[in-house]
């Protein structure tokens, strides 16, 4: 009897222990629920905010005539007959849609749906809105048209041009006046936005438009209230930020404003040449001449700072790199390096002699670039940190460098001869090989290089090759790959 007795004692607390345990367990559990929840939302806005990694459908013709996209597995469909690469379109910020013409009409391929769809024909020119909720295209008949991925239709008649296409606007000239007209072309309403437009129409923070007029006045349109605002009188230039409220512009006098959302600021005046201006950091790099040419730094509205006085030539080429300091090309050829400090840059210092200056192109931890070039075309790549420079290969072709979405990674050809030179890529350390006699090649993310090898230049095509951490044979007989711009910036 007292065995059981305790054997019944033992099963209660044995109960009640368990019960313990759910309570714990449950609370554990909501509290691991919410900081999954917690991390999820956090990644979900990194991801949107910081990050728009696109594996857009390569798109490439093939030696008989026939225009083929890949999709998902390799899969090959075949878009037109007999039409060319270079009238592929692709979408901003997604891999489903892609654009093309088949016998002068506009068609779009949804990968999703596997299907081409018919647009509009005798099409001129056509564009995604930045949202790539919509297509805007002309014709011949410079009709405009607006296609919401349901319905085609015509809003205006002879019109001379499409100037800018926003999320929800397309902004056009009729009669030398600048048109306004929704997207959604239910609402029947052209407003217009300028009687006298002169040109350079652009887009700035929070759905406002920012031009020159006919009389050379720099103006903002407010979209939302329809409202237009003078900024000054004879203007010839602008700079702006589409993220910004603030820009900088230039005057018919080569005066030099910043404009900071109210007001304009006289930055500095008698310019010659500007070389470069960052608006979100604030700063500009330009050249002023008496008698002979002086570079400035120049940060805000504070003092100038001088680079490089007394050069016998205008310096054109200047490069910022995140607020941390300036690169130019000096008469010479030569790149210099000057450190900025605050709102002052130090002394000059040279990087390296005879560089190329259209070769250069931003990373992320700093430029590459071309010197020491041949008559052949080929030099030596370099990667510029601070002052020094990283030779990074040499026999490279200036002309193909490509530089990864994030920064991280660039490609180039190098020993490119008869059409054809061998595929690298490098993270700023020792260079790694794709492939060798790569006609040409397409990024399109790190881990997806599309590239044409085996090249016949008499018969003018090649083999597609695909790589992925390793090279694959994808297609035969391909003549020409479609453009795709989805690089560092």
């Amino acid at each position: 009897m007292e065995k059981k007795d305790k054997n019944k004692d033992n099963n209660i607390k044995k109960f009640e222990l368990n019960k313990n345990n759910l309570r714990s367990l449950f609370r554990i559990l909501r509290l691991t629920v919410a900081i999954v929840t917690i991390i999820l939302i956090v990644k979900l806005f990194i991801g949107l905010v910081f990050t728009k990694k696109v594996d857009y459908k390569l798109v490439y013709k093939k030696n008989d005539g026939n225009l083929v996209t890949i999709i998902k597995k390799d899969e090959k469909v075949n878009l037109s007959k007999e039409d060319s690469t270079n009238d592929v379109l692709y979408p901003n910020n997604n891999d489903r849609y892609i654009l093309f013409m088949r016998n002068a009409s506009l068609y779009l391929f949804d990968s999703k749906k596997n299907d081409v769809i018919k647009i509009t024909k005798d099409v001129k020119k056509y564009y995604f809105s930045p949202n790539d909720k919509y297509v805007v295209s002309t014709d011949e008949e410079d009709n405009l048209y607006v296609y919401n991925f349901n319905k085609n239709e015509k809003i205006v008649s002879d019109i001379e041009a499409v100037k800018l296409v926003t999320d929800k606007f397309v902004i056009y000239l009729k009669n030398s006046i600048l048109y306004m007209h929704s997207l959604n072309y239910k609402k029947d309403e052209n407003i217009r936005i300028e009687k006298n437009f002169g040109k350079d129409i652009s887009s700035i923070y929070k759905d406002k438009l920012i031009y020159i007029d006919g009389e050379k006045k720099l103006k903002i349109y407010d979209i939302t209230t329809k409202k237009v605002t003078n900024i000054d009188s004879d203007v010839k230039a602008y700079y702006n930020d589409p993220e910004l409220d603030s820009f900088y512009y230039l005057s018919l006098d080569s005066t030099l404003y910043y404009y900071d959302g109210s007001k304009s600021n006289k930055v500095t005046s008698d310019i010659y040449n500007i070389a470069n201006i960052d608006v979100k950091n604030k700063e500009v790099v330009y050249s002023k001449k008496d008698g002979k040419y002086d570079l400035y730094f120049q940060k805000s509205t504070k003092e100038p700072s001088p680079i490089e006085k007394s050069s016998s030539v205008n310096i054109d080429y200047a490069f910022l790199f995140d607020n941390k300091c300036v690169y130019y090309i000096n008469k010479d050829n030569d790149l210099m390096y000057a450190r900025i400090n605050g709102s002052k840059v130090a002394k000059s210092r040279t990087v390296i002699n005879d560089v190329e200056a259209l070769s250069f192109k931003k990373t992320k931890d700093g430029y590459i670039f071309i010197a020491d070039s041949s008559k052949k075309g080929l030099g030596s790549l370099y990667l510029a940190k601070a002052y020094k420079a990283k030779k990074i290969d040499t026999e490279v072709v200036s002309t193909n460098i490509r530089v990864s979405k994030d920064g991280k990674q660039f490609f180039y050809l190098k020993n490119y001869s008869n059409y054809v030179g061998d595929l690298y890529t490098s993270n700023g350390g020792a260079p790694k090989e794709i492939d060798k006699d790569v006609y040409k090649y397409q990024y399109i993310n790190s881990k997806n290089i599309y590239y044409i090898k085996d090249y016949n230049s008499n018969r003018k095509y090649g083999d597609l090759y695909k790589y992925n951490k390793k090279s694959t044979k994808i297609d035969e007989q391909v003549s020409s790959i479609a453009n795709i711009y989805n690089v560092y910036s």
